[in-house]
This record gives structure tokens, sequence and C-alpha cells, in this order.
């Protein structure tokens, strides 16, 4: 039973080191029954010795192949996750503008647009109802310098999302 969450680093080690054996083992064996009926084979010098010992060495070169194939597929996938892996960092290591494409990134163009004309529709009513209050009041030109800034954001992120370059005044 293994813990939920990441493995421990030793672990996926400890495992190629018992199917690395467990192949070893095998094909050792599988030597060893090519050797002994190599030698009976000589030893007897019979049909039946040497077919016994081109089976044995038939189901040799067959576990040779198949380990083979397993290294190569097993190396091919690890290429094919580290690709993945790659792709994966490469997509979300940037701002989300510069990866969104297609149809996704035009409905986030959308939203992203008709909010900047809510809010300009929104500083448009504000100004309407402050043009009741004194005009040579703190409080007024402060809420005047409020709305110019919320009107310069909004028509700069607009902007930003046709690509258009960014205008407007530095205050400091």
């Amino acid at each position: 039973m293994r813990s939920l969450g990441s493995p421990t680093p030793s672990a996926p080690a400890r495992e190629n080191r018992t199917a690395l054996w467990g192949t070893v083992v095998g094909l050792a064996v599988l030597v060893v029954i090519f050797v002994v009926a190599l030698l009976r084979a000589a030893d007897a010098n019979s049909v039946l010795g040497w077919a016994l010992a081109g089976i044995a060495l038939g189901w040799l070169m067959l576990a040779v192949w198949v380990v083979l194939m397993v290294r190569r597929a097993a190396a091919f996938g690890r290429r094919q996750v580290e690709e993945a892996r790659e792709q994966l960092r490469a997509e979300h290591g940037r701002a989300p503008a510069a990866t969104a494409s297609g149809p996704a990134a035009s409905m986030r163009d959308e939203k992203l647009s008709h909010s900047f004309q809510i809010v300009l529709v929104q500083s448009k009513v504000i100004k309407q109802e402050l043009d009741g209050l004194p005009v040579g009041s703190a409080e007024r030109e402060a809420l005047d310098r409020a709305l110019e800034t919320i009107d310069i954001t909004a028509g700069n992120g607009m902007s930003m999302l046709r690509q258009e370059p960014l205008h407007g005044t530095v205050v400091d």
C-alpha cells in the first residue's frame, strides 16, 4: 500500500533496480538452459538434443528481443512524458494572453473588453452625478482625478486587447 502524495525519491530507483535484477535473472536462467542443452546435445550427438538446443536458443533470442523492445518503448515513453512536461511548463509559465489562442482567447478578450466598457460607462454616470457638486472643492478635484485614472486605465486595457500602443498621461 502506498501513501498518497509525492513518492519518496528512492522509491522509483528501487523499483527500477528490482525490474533490472528480474530481467538479469531471467536472462541468466535462459542462458543456463541454452548452455546445458548445448552441452547435452554435443555430448549425446543426437538430433533431438540439437533440436532442444535450437529451441533454447530461440527462447533466449526472443527474450533478448523482448527486453530490447521494452527498453526502447520505455525510453520513448520517458521522452513523451518529458515533452509533455516541458510543454506544460512553457504554457503555464507565460502570461495568459501570450499562451491563449483561438476561440478561447477571443472569448476572453471579448469579456475583458466588455468589462472595460462597463467601467467606462459607469465612470460617465458618476461624472454626471458629480456635476451637482461645487467645482472648486477638494473632494470634487480628488474624485475628478480618480475618474480620469479609471478612464485611462480602462482605455489602456481595451487598447491592449486590440494590441494598440498605450496612451495617457503619467501622473507622479
